[in-house]
């Protein structure tokens, strides 16, 4: 598979060499200083694709460099990448980057290698608690992806119906086992695929949405059991989810997602769901209960000359991931309960990539929640049996931009390792930007963010910011 990476990195290189004049090149630079206590608040680190640390008080810097598609230019071949250098000081340094990939398409269908930041489902990407699957939570990784960015028309020139899709395969390394004849395997790959559809005319009011996205962590399987599958024959039983020796090769996990989009004169509504599928729960809908599902309200008109003080974005969550297909797995009888989301029972790092979960963060790791509610250290999560609520806004006065971000959560422990009575937290951010020297290209920030509860420390950070971005030609 490495093979297969450097030769069509190689490939994207000199296709974009023979492009070079179809996008605009985007910049941005930033720095972020906070003071904070033992632990960083949880909206203030996640889903920042791991680029802020989770303990203590830090200096983070970012700069990234980015060539983005011209949608105005007509050309059946175009190209795309960017680099983005993340790092930061304090109880921990470290220094990496998000963004480090090269694209190519034609016409609407895109090849891009490399890691870049991304997530998956239908929803809301901002004042989100997260995408279930595979949110913008964790740092990513090098993969190989074909996929369609936009939706495209099934009757070319009718966008009544559109579609699109992704598939693609990832790298995740070496990692730790847990079950089977040894106790770690040099690599372990993701593989992803997705399907949505659109039915609706841009210009009609309403729209409807519904797909799917799946993923699954795999790797090592001829090493891990005896008379393990080959590696080609276990991406075979990956992709198609195959059963083998009464288990999944595997740890699968996704969401069914539908949604609508009413487009008012003032304010455009989009509800969703994102309804939680894993292993063998599918075919009975035994986890139907488990998902996350919203609401948004978007004005559409967010004019910065408005005087008054104004909501431009507000966003309502539900989640809900105690069902988990209920409290018995018999394989032989077809009941497939205590899915255990983010753990597995061969992988030690579970649902997640160099210690960041690659789902919702409100299932969180045991690094950051509270000492006397760790288990083992072959999990990934303590917690994923939660029910939470979710409440996000963004609004404007003058040139003062605000946001906020705020949650509270029942969580009950696992069902192998339950907590009894469940125990209650709070989690807030409020963020202000307002632009420097009249200069929307410079934007100067304040953060204020807090913890409070039974799962996390009581966690507080204050953080000032300073970024500036732009088009360079």
């Amino acid at each position: 598979m490495r093979k297969i990476l450097y030769v069509l990195l190689l490939s994207a290189a000199l296709c974009a060499e023979s492009h070079s004049q179809d996008s605009t090149f985007f910049y941005s630079a930033g720095i972020n200083a906070a003071g904070s206590t033992s632990g960083v608040p949880l909206w203030l680190h996640a889903n920042q694709n791991a680029s802020m640390p989770e303990k203590g008080s830090f200096v983070q810097g970012a700069a990234s460099f980015h060539r983005i598609y011209n949608r105005n230019n007509p050309r059946f071949f175009q190209w795309s990448g960017g680099a983005e250098l993340v790092g930061y000081a304090g109880k921990k340094s470290d220094v990496f980057f998000t963004d480090l990939f090269i694209a190519g398409k034609a016409g609407p269908v895109e090849l891009s290698v490399g890691q870049r930041k991304d997530f998956m489902g239908l929803g809301d990407s901002l004042l989100t608690m997260g995408a279930i699957a595979m949110s913008s939570n964790y740092r990513p990784y090098p993969k190989i992806q074909l996929s369609t960015p936009n939706f495209v028309n099934l009757i070319p020139g009718n966008d009544l119906i559109s579609f699109k899709f992704s598939y693609g395969d990832g790298m995740l390394g070496s990692g730790g086992i847990h079950y089977g004849n040894v106790s770690s395997v040099p690599d372990i790959y993701l593989h992803q695929k997705s399907l949505y559809i659109k039915l609706g005319k841009h210009a009609h009011r309403l729209n409807l949405f519904a797909g799917f996205n799946h993923q699954a962590m795999w790797g090592g399987e001829e090493k891990i059991f005896t008379g393990g599958l080959k590696a080609s024959k276990a991406y075979e039983y990956v992709v198609f989810g195959k059963p083998w020796k009464a288990s999944r090769v595997g740890n699968h996990f996704g969401t069914i997602d539908v949604a609508a989009e009413w487009k008012g004169k003032q304010w455009d509504i989009f509800l969703y769901r994102q309804t939680i599928y894993e292993d063998g729960s599918l075919k009975n809908l035994s986890t139907i209960s488990d998902g996350l599902s919203g609401l948004r309200f978007k004005r559409k008109n967010k004019n910065s000359a408005y005087p008054g003080f104004r909501f431009n974005t507000l966003l309502f969550e539900f989640l809900y991931t105690k069902n988990q297909g209920g409290a018995v797995f018999d394989y032989l009888a077809g009941i497939f309960g205590k899915d255990n989301y983010f753990n597995h029972y061969v992988y030690n790092q579970g649902w997640s990539y160099r210690g960041k979960g690659l789902g919702t963060p409100m299932i969180p790791s045991q690094n950051i929640t509270r000492d006397k509610l760790f288990t083992s250290e072959t999990l990934f999560t303590a917690n994923n049996m939660i029910i939470a609520w979710h409440l996000g806004a963004e609004a404007s006065w003058k040139k003062l931009n605000f946001l906020l971000k705020g949650s509270f959560s029942q969580n009950s422990g696992t069902y192998d390792d339950p907590i009894n009575p469940s125990v209650n937290q709070t989690s807030l951010l409020f963020r202000i930007d307002t632009p420097l020297f009249g200069k929307s290209s410079d934007l100067f920030g304040l953060s204020l963010a807090s913890d409070f509860g039974q799962l996390y420390t009581q966690n507080m950070a204050v953080m000032i910011s300073w970024r500036k971005s732009g088009f360079i030609w």
